[in-house]
């Protein structure tokens, strides 16, 4: 799996905003030169916020479709689908910040229940927690 360069991530910016202006605003989709990285399949989570409060979070957190798709399904669902939040407003696409978190492939954690919180490094690892039927994630930031 390919590491993204600073220009993949700010493509990946490019693309969410585009997905939500389209969404929201009726704008055209901007026609962006995608690299392979984009072609690959990813999971992916787009945070939204105005003046650094939570807005919309909504994400894929497996690998189900490529990248670039990935992306923008989940700024549209950030902004019209979680059930936290109205859906975003045209009024609001100019204050929203948006940030795009690029997944690995989950892996499970192959220590002892006791030992797992010294594995984890909070700000570098994502977790997803699974048990009695439900189930809870933890981004990686």
């Amino acid at each position: 799996m390919s590491m993204l360069t600073q220009e993949d991530g700010a493509l990946a910016i490019q693309l969410a905003r585009g997905a939500l202006e389209h969404a929201v605003g009726k704008k055209p989709i901007p026609e962006l030169k995608l690299t392979s990285v984009f072609s690959a399949k990813r999971g992916v989570f787009v945070t939204l916020t105005i003046s650094g409060e939570l807005r919309g979070c909504i994400g894929l957190p497996y690998p189900v479709m490529p990248l670039g798709e990935a992306i923008e399904h989940a700024a549209i669902a950030a902004a019209l689908e979680d059930p936290r939040f109205p859906p975003v407003s045209k009024d609001e696409l100019t204050r929203i910040d948006l940030e795009v978190t690029i997944l690995t492939v989950p892996v499970p954690m192959l220590c002892e229940p006791a030992e797992r919180p010294a594995n984890v490094i909070v700000g570098k690892h994502g977790l997803i927690i699974r048990g009695m039927g439900m189930s809870g994630l933890l981004l990686p930031q």
